[in-house]
C-alpha cells in the first residue's frame, strides 16, 4: 500500500512571484505552527491550536464544528459551512444550548462559500468531498480560503484497486460517500492540481463490510482479499492533510488554471 499511496512533493520554485488571493505572492500567516497536541482529541484535530480561524466543510448538524471550537478557545473561530436548512438549524440550536460564542454557521454550497480569501487557518471536511459533482471545485475553493502556511484536512473513502461501481453503490448504505470512493491517485490530484504543494495521507482505515454484501459482487478469493488488512482490495477511509505554501509560484499561485474557463 505504501507504495501507492505517495505524499505531494515540495515544490522547488516556491520563490517565483504572480498575483492572485487577497494577500498577494509571498504573503504568509506569520509563522504560525500548528500542532497543539489537545489530549483526548481526536487525531484528525491535532493540527488546531488556540486562536485558529476554522472553516469546517459539510457541517451538518454541528457536533465536530463545536468540538473544534472548544479545542480553538473563545479566542478562534469555527464556520460551519452547510446547504441544508434543516441542518442548519439543527446546529444552531445545539450551539445555543451549549451557549458556544465562537461559532458560526452559514448556508452555502461548499463549492462557492461564503468566506473570504485566505481567512482559515484550518479546512475541515470530513466524508462531504466524494458526495460532491465537481471535486475539483471543492478543492479550488479550500485552496482560495486557507491562509497560507494552513492547512486543509479531508477525511473521506478511496480505492487502491478497481472495487465494482455496483458494490459501492450499495456499501452507500452504510456511509454515503462510500458511493463516491475513487482511486487514491484521483483523489489526491485535486488537491495536487489546485496548488497544494506539501502533504498527503496521514491515515489509513481498511472498511469492514459484510460478508453478505461482498457476496453478491465478489468471488470467495476476493471476499478474502478484501477482508485481509494487509491487501490493497477494498474501501478504504483516508485523511489527507495539505499545507498551502507560503510563497505563491507560477506552478502553485492559482495553480488550476482550468477553474475560471467556462
Amino acid at each position: 500500500m505504501e507504495s501507492e499511496i505517495k505524499t505531494v512533493e515540495q515544490n522547488e520554485n516556491a520563490g517565483h512571484s504572480c498575483g492572485c488571493g487577497s494577500g498577494g505572492c509571498g504573503s504568509n500567516s506569520g509563522g504560525h505552527q500548528h500542532g497543539g497536541g489537545h489530549e483526548g482529541a481526536p487525531s484528525r484535530y491535532q493540527l488546531l491550536q488556540h486562536g485558529d480561524r476554522v472553516v469546517d466543510f459539510g457541517s451538518g448538524t454541528g457536533r465536530d464544528t463545536v468540538e473544534m471550537a472548544r479545542l480553538i478557545g473563545p479566542e478562534g473561530k469555527v464556520i460551519g459551512i452547510d446547504n441544508s436548512e434543516q441542518n442548519l438549524t439543527a446546529a444552531r440550536e445545539y450551539v445555543s444550548t451549549l451557549q458556544v460564542p465562537n461559532v458560526e454557521f452559514l448556508q452555502g454550497d461548499i463549492t462557492a462559500v461564503p468566506v473570504e480569501d485566505e481567512f482559515a487557518n484550518v479546512i475541515y471536511a470530513s466524508c462531504v468531498f466524494n458526495l460532491q459533482s465537481d471535486r475539483q471545485k471543492v478543492a479550488d475553493e479550500m485552496y482560495r480560503v486557507v491562509d497560507h502556511n494552513g492547512y486543509v484536512c479531508v477525511t473521506d473513502f478511496v480505492t487502491i484497486t478497481e472495487v465494482p461501481e455496483d458494490l459501492k453503490a450499495e456499501a452507500s448504505s452504510i456511509a454515503g460517500c462510500i458511493g463516491g470512493a475513487e482511486n487514491v491517485e484521483t483523489f489526491m490530484n485535486y488537491f495536487r492540481k489546485t496548488g497544494f504543494t506539501q502533504g498527503g495521507i496521514v491515515e489509513v482505515q481498511k472498511v469492514k463490510l459484510p460478508d453478505e454484501l461482498l457476496g453478491k459482487y465478489l468471488t470467495a478469493e476476493m471476499i478474502e482479499k478484501y477482508n485481509d488488512i494487509n491487501s490493497d482490495d477494498g474501501i478504504f477511509s483516508v485523511t489527507l492533510v495539505v499545507e498551502k505554501p507560503e510563497n505563491c509560484s507560477a506552478d502553485t499561485c492559482c495553480h488550476n488554471h482550468d477553474k475560471h474557463k467556462n
